[in-house]
């Protein structure tokens, strides 16, 4: 099981350009900016239709609310996925795009957030 003391190591080891920004604050210790740091990233690699970096940081989201401890499971809940979920999907192409990115484990919770309207479509 991951613990939160353990998720900024987890980032980095998978995503190296995100180690200096993690290293201006003390993320070992706030789990809720780590996380963050992690889905501002990924929005912008989305953004940016760097489908290829945007793919391994949805699938570190998904190891690590899959494998994390209940407060990595909360952070990837209450952080990472709702701006998961403020990406837009412009057609049918982009939502095609982006459900096949989505991990499995992240899945159910993505089209359960968009329909309760907490996301945008």
């Amino acid at each position: 099981m991951i613990n939160q003391y353990e998720v900024p190591a987890c980032i980095e080891d998978t995503i190296p350009a995100l180690k200096k920004a993690l290293h201006q604050f003390p993320a070992v210790f706030h789990i809720y900016d780590t996380v963050s740091c992690l889905s501002e990233y990924t929005d912008r690699q989305l953004r940016e239709q760097n489908f290829q970096v945007a793919d391994k940081c949805l699938q570190l989201a998904g190891k690590l609310y899959e494998r994390g401890n209940t407060v990595v499971r909360e952070a990837i809940t209450r952080v990472f996925l709702p701006v998961l979920c403020s990406i837009p999907l412009a057609d049918a192409v982009s939502r095609i795009r982006m459900y096949s990115l989505i991990p499995d484990s992240l899945y159910p919770l993505y089209i359960q957030h968009q329909l309760t309207g907490n996301g945008n479509r």
